[in-house]
């Protein structure tokens, strides 16, 4: 299994190209950040090759992507290519892409779409290996690319599969834990927890301590909360619970933690283990210091919760965090700490990246590609990443510019403890029928126990002979 097979790949393409860059750079010169910059860094033969052409691409509506939209002049302008880009929530994007490749319509040339759906993607067919444009030396725009720049994991979750690479990182998001630091800080509320708890309250390192704050935090209109009288309700917590993939996001990163998950390491079921079983149970006990309604909500909401001001604590992914510190929208901007999410028996960070893929039945390959090469220069990385977005290169969480968002430093560790899911082709019915018996478990129409066993029967039915899998 060649796991960096996309480091090969990309130093192959690299070799051959035209542009020299040196990654996202510290200071001085190599801080410019603007997209004149961009555009003046690449260029060349394949840059122009497609001038007049108009690509046609969808991706989720998203502050990374927002920001990726205001880059899109200086594409056009130096390459003559004008993007078509397409915007909308999460589902939408899956349904209208789902559509366009059932009915063969050609109607994008680039898609964004979360990683774990590379199997299903490749063993149908819909879209198309990477290698052809890459040994074309025609449609090379970049020179010097430093391949060691690329964080190897997260380019091998979103793009490579069984040694070929399909895509490119586009939004490289990771769940981390989004705690109010002013209230963590505050003495009188420090001087509580230690008399209630008998330790210090300090932002949670493991699940039980996590439990314990999100209890204390936890009160009702008319109480106090760090010296003010409560208006509304206040939360330890912010959770999603409903049927949707959000809610198997978030439940990934206590089941992984707790050594559960939907495989093991040799690739067997362990969904209904012992140790799954104990992080649902606690997941739903979690919710009993949440919002009430849980079982309606998602990320969208959680984010929101966290904008308004009513809840303390949230695992949640980090490409969120920018619309907290907006202060547009946003009533706790400056007052947020960002971290991984607790342990108990591993580290891990669930990664929730998203890839650009070229359908089969693309209309302008040759030109998406041209797209993709420009998209990972080290200078569009970085001024995506300065609006909102998350890069897929090193140097840019070494940028001592990008150093200063205030949820940078987390990130580049949460990276480093990267986890994943299933990728199979499989994986979106399984997705169904887990994000079914989560939300089952979440709303007491099931207990944890059989929420889980009736997950791991039907995955079994599902996967039939293919278990133990071998490759995820």
């Amino acid at each position: 299994m060649k796991r960096n097979y996309a480091r090969v790949l990309l130093a192959a393409m690299m070799a051959v190209s035209l542009l020299g860059t040196t990654g996202c750079g510290g200071g001085d010169k190599e801080a410019e950040t603007s997209a004149d910059t961009a555009s003046e860094d690449s260029g060349g033969e394949g840059a122009r090759k497609f001038e007049g052409t108009t690509l046609y691409m969808i991706a989720e509506q998203q502050k990374p992507t927002e920001a990726l939209q205001k880059q899109l002049d200086a594409f056009t302008e130096e390459t003559g290519i004008t993007v078509d880009l397409e915007m909308a929530p999460y589902d939408n994007v899956i349904q209208k892409e789902t559509l366009a490749f059932e009915s063969k319509s050609g109607a994008y040339d680039i898609i964004a779409a979360p990683y774990q759906f590379l199997g299903n993607l490749v063993e149908n067919e819909y879209i198309q290996p990477l290698s052809t444009f890459m040994e074309d030396e025609s449609l090379s725009i970049i020179e010097d690319y430093d391949e060691t720049d690329i964080i190897e994991n997260l380019w091998n979750a979103s793009g490579e599969w069984e040694g070929e690479l399909y895509g490119v990182p586009s939004n490289s998001c990771i769940d981390m834990l989004a705690y109010r630091k002013d209230l963590f800080e505050n003495e009188e509320e420090r001087a509580a927890f230690k008399e209630e708890y008998g330790y210090e309250l300090t932002v949670p390192e493991d699940w039980d301590t996590y439990r314990d704050v999100a209890e204390f935090f936890t009160r009702e209109k008319g109480e106090t909360l760090a010296g003010e009288k409560l208006k509304t309700n206040f939360y330890g917590v912010s959770m999603c619970g409903k049927r949707h993939d959000a809610t198997t996001c978030e439940w990934l990163n206590y089941a992984w933690s707790f050594g559960g998950g939907v495989f093991d390491d040799e690739g067997n079921l362990n969904i209904n283990s012992a140790e799954s079983v104990e992080a649902l149970e606690y997941f739903c006990d979690l919710a009993q210091f949440a919002p009430e309604g849980i079982a309606s909500k998602t990320w969208d909401e959680q984010t929101t919760e966290m904008q308004q001001g009513i809840a303390a604590m949230s695992v949640l992914f980090n490409d969120n965090y920018a619309a907290l510190e907006d202060p547009d929208s946003s009533t706790i901007v400056g007052k947020v700490g960002y971290t991984t999410v607790p342990v108990k028996e591993k580290e891990v960070a669930h990664y929730g990246g998203w890839g650009f893929y070229i359908p089969t039945d693309s209309k302008n390959p040759e030109a998406a590609w041209v797209f993709m090469q420009w998209f990972n220069t080290p200078e569009v990385q970085k001024n995506i990443a300065l609006d909102g977005g998350f890069p897929n290169l090193q140097s840019c969480y070494e940028d001592e510019e990008l150093k200063e968002i205030p949820y940078w430093e987390g990130s580049q560790k949460a990276y480093e403890i990267s986890t994943t899911r299933p990728r199979i082709a499989e994986w979106p019915k399984m997705d169904e029928i887990l994000m079914l018996q989560l939300s089952n478990a979440v709303t007491g129409e099931s207990t944890p126990q059989e929420a889980l066993d009736q997950a791991a029967k039907e995955f079994e039915e599902l996967l039939g002979e293919k278990l133990p899998i071998q490759y995820q």
